[in-house]
């Protein structure tokens, strides 16, 4: 469960830092500094006698460079908090095997112990953080939210009673593109309870499953 938390983790990081990127990185905002640097350039020249481009230009990264430790220490006990809504619930995603997995692509584990034959479904865990510090902002310029990007989960086993999933056996791969599917992690067995988010993982799974089922059954 550690293992999974952590690359989730590390993707609602990625949001965070990429609402900070494109507030301060957006073409608006290089316009609007500009503009800022030329007329306080003109007033320092003409007031003041003295060129300022250079203190504006290194107070323009200085200021970037705070809003990463601002946004570091609004969101990390959003991220982190084990009591934290983001690591209560997580978005995951059913994904057709025939449509993601082509019998001619390979799969691979950091162990080599991945088959294909051993999979019993894929879901693609889906990161959302809309909490960060600048994410209104990067709403703003960009006229939507921020998406995370997509890692794998396969599960590879599960353990029932009474017609309920106790654990998951799974493997995760840190993304969903080709190279990554020769990525995926040792098994991670991950059991009711064990953690926060853990029994609605192993709930979604077995819903996926029994969806998967069902489909098949009806074909």
């Amino acid at each position: 469960m550690e293992e999974f938390l952590n690359l989730y983790h590390q993707k609602l990081w990625e949001i965070a830092y990429e609402n900070l990127i494109r507030t301060f990185f957006h073409p608006h905002t290089i316009i609007f500094f500009v503009l800022f640097l030329i007329i306080s350039s003109l007033i320092c020249n003409v007031y003041f006698e003295k060129k300022c481009t250079l203190l504006f230009i290194v107070s323009y990264f200085s200021l970037f460079l705070l809003g990463g430790v601002a946004e570091f220490v609004n969101s990390y006990g959003k991220i982190m908090s084990p009591d934290s809504s983001y690591n209560q619930s997580f978005w995951l995603f059913p994904v057709e095997m025939s449509l993601q997995i082509e019998d001619e692509q390979p799969l691979s584990s950091v162990d080599g112990e991945l088959k294909k034959e051993d999979v019993i479904l894929f879901a693609e865990a889906n990161p959302q953080y809309h909490d960060g510090l600048f994410s209104a902002t990067a709403y703003f310029f960009s006229r939507g939210h921020i998406e995370g990007k997509l890692f794998l989960v396969a599960l590879v086993g599960y353990e029932e009673k009474d017609g309920e999933w106790q654990s998951v056996d799974i493997r995760i791969a840190p993304g969903v593109e080709e190279k990554d599917l020769q990525k995926f992690s040792k098994v991670l067995h991950i059991k009711k309870d064990e953690a926060e988010g853990a029994t609605g993982i192993i709930s979604k799974l077995q819903k996926f499953y029994e969806k998967k089922l069902e489909s098949e059954k009806n074909r």
